[in-house]
């Protein structure tokens, strides 16, 4: 932010240095002051509100977003007082010419040709923005017109279309109209209803967040799932831990608070509850019976099947093209909270990664592109009975979801070798830093996703280094979805390490020496200036291997952001175990943040997070 601020301030600056030269010590009028102001605001208006028009064309941001209305509705009143005081600043800028240069005259600038030029300088910039928005760098990326391309191609291509640079705008995959704004929760009120309860903190201390990462609470082992452990699992999961300033906010982040998840449930063996297939209402935090267990599950389905299915155009309608990142990574974080929530109430839980998404769109009515399904969680049991329809399939939307429908369309199940986590690739030698064993979390899980908030805002002090230590060692688990993923980070403030790049290298539990020095502003900047990052105490950066992630085809892409989303939670709830403040961040420019981490040609980075100690409110 601040290079930004000394090239917004550097024509006052000049302005005024010229100014003092021309005085030589007299004081200027109040007039003169007036008019020099007055000329000094409206460049600053115009130039603000050209590239605000530019932007908003280019970027096709959300026309009901009120910050931007109100904003330009500031600037027209800005307008129409400059536009009528501009007379009085030609007068007197006439005054100060000498009297054979002076214009005869009105001249050519009346009142309404002054009007028309700065009307037209603000069209041209609109319309430059509009035209280059819309436009795509070399091929037009996956879409309708793009012709049939194998599932790694259309992958490849989203992946450029969808990257975020400070020339981007010159480069966009074809736009897509999303609408406006969708409902953010689904409703069946015409169907059966089923209550359940939510979830409470244990006082036992038993089932700490340490201990949830690593197994199952004990005492249930094969027993089925009661209707009070379900109403816990999926509030753990998906449901509402707070409402703020007109947001329901959730168990599991997401980004900009649009929270696309849907979550349907297969249920064959659950005490208190007729085998079915369900729908989960977070608002109320109620069950709709949607209809019968279809035959195909049979002894050999698992006694829950949580399908988690996302409303793309939630996600869409603000972020475009980038949707499909942002929502397979907030599915990320929520799968790590069903799987924790799942050990939480003593039960096994399980990450399939085959499924037949479109036979469980078929299964639960969806039409499996407007709301596609993204993952399954396996509870006491592994996936499978998801073959044959027991809904009436949704009407498709008139909506064309462009590359984002692509890019799920491609990462689907089709026939492709079988498809395995694998191992985190190797690092490159580098020195090495020890850290200390980490102390497992010892807050207890439930209370730790609770609270769970994101934290934008961090004192200057830094962190311990035991805390960093065992927040790694949470995070970096075997692998569930996809092993090419690799976590760096960005050091500013830790007691006993040199500012600078480092990368974790889970099997020695030790950080490798990427880069020394003050990193900060450099990855501020890659995440388009966001205090939140430039502030923080540390700054988590997953990567991931595109070789490594689409060995065995395009549905690796989609593991490799729900692996990121799975880490990132990781992440997020160690923090809050240990009295300290984390954001995840999606928005960042890439080959900035590949720059940063020093990441080789072929290697993603996903998914930023912050960390630091809270600063007071």
């Amino acid at each position: 932010m601040g290079p930004k601020i000394l090239w917004v301030l550097l024509p006052l600056a000049v302005y005024a240095a010229l100014l003092a030269l021309a005085w030589r010590g007299k004081a200027p009028s109040r007039l003169a002051l007036n008019v020099h102001s007055s000329l000094l605001l409206m460049a600053y208006l115009l130039t603000t509100a050209g590239l605000g028009l530019f932007w908003v064309a280019s970027q096709q941001l959300p026309v009901f977003d009120w910050h931007y209305l109100f904003g330009y509705a500031t600037l027209l009143l800005l307008s129409l007082h400059l536009f009528f005081n501009l007379p009085t600043a030609l007068r007197w800028l006439r005054q100060r010419r000498p009297a054979a240069a002076a214009p005869q005259g009105p001249g050519p600038w009346r009142p309404s040709a002054r009007l028309a030029a700065v009307a037209g300088a603000l069209a041209l910039a609109f319309a430059l923005g509009a035209h280059w928005g819309g436009r795509g760098a070399g091929p037009a990326g996956p879409g309708p017109a793009a012709g049939p391309l194998d599932g790694v191609q259309t992958v490849l291509q989203y992946h450029a279309a969808s990257s975020s640079s400070r020339s981007a705008v010159f480069g966009h995959a074809p736009p897509v109209d999303w609408g406006s704004q969708p409902a953010p929760f689904k409703s069946y009120p015409a169907l059966p209803q089923i209550a359940l309860p939510r979830a409470a903190p244990a006082i036992d201390g038993a089932r700490s967040l340490g201990a949830m990462l690593r197994a199952p609470a004990a005492a249930r082992g094969q027993a089925p799932l009661d209707l009070a452990a379900l109403g816990q699992l999926l509030h753990l999961t998906a449901g509402i831990t707070a409402r703020r300033g007109g947001l329901a906010l959730r168990a599991a982040p997401s980004s900009g608070a649009l929270f696309p998840a849907e979550l349907y449930l297969q249920v064959r063996r659950v005490d208190g509850l007729q085998p079915g297939l369900y729908h989960f209402n977070a608002d109320a935090h109620r069950l709709a019976r949607l209809g019968d267990l279809p035959a195909s599950a049979g002894q050999e389905a698992p006694d829950l099947l949580l399908v988690v299915g996302a409303v793309f155009q939630r996600t869409g309608y603000k972020y475009r093209n980038r949707a499909y990142r942002y929502v397979a990574a907030d599915l990320g974080h929520l799968l790590e909270n069903a799987r924790l929530a799942a050990h939480y109430v003593g039960a096994h839980a399980a990450l399939p990664l085959l499924f037949d998404e479109m036979a469980l769109a078929r299964m639960f009515g969806l039409d499996g592109r407007q709301e596609g399904v993204i993952a399954v969680v396996a509870v006491n049991g592994q996936a499978g009975g998801a073959a044959s329809s027991a809904a009436p399939s949704a009407a498709a939307s008139a909506l064309d979801l462009g590359v984002t429908g692509a890019v799920h369309e491609a990462t689907s199940l089709a026939p492709q070798p079988a498809l395995q986590p694998g191992a985190r690739p190797p690092a490159d030698a580098g020195a090495i830093v020890a850290l200390p064993p980490g102390a497992p979390a010892a807050m207890d899980l439930a209370r730790a996703i609770l609270e769970r908030r994101s934290q934008r805002r961090f004192t200057t002090q830094p962190l311990p280094l035991p805390a960093l230590a065992a927040m790694l060692q949470d995070m970096a688990q075997a692998p569930l979805l996809s092993g090419a993923l690799q976590a760096d980070l960005v050091v500013n403030r830790v007691e006993g390490i040199r500012p600078g790049i480092y990368r974790y290298l889970p099997a020695r539990h030790a950080l490798q020496t990427v880069a020394l020095g003050d990193f900060a502003a450099q990855a501020r900047n890659a995440a388009l200036d966001q205090d939140v990052i430039g502030d923080a105490a540390v700054v988590l950066l997953l990567s991931a291997d595109s070789g490594q992630a689409l060995r065995h085809g395009a549905r690796g892409y989609r593991m490799a952001f729900l692996e990121a989303g799975l880490m990132g939670e990781r992440w997020l709830l160690g923090a809050v175990a240990r009295g300290l403040g984390a954001c995840p961040v999606g928005a960042f420019y890439d080959e900035e943040a590949a720059q940063l981490v020093k990441a080789p040609a072929g290697r993603w980075v996903l998914h930023f997070a912050a960390l630091g100690r809270t600063a007071p409110d």
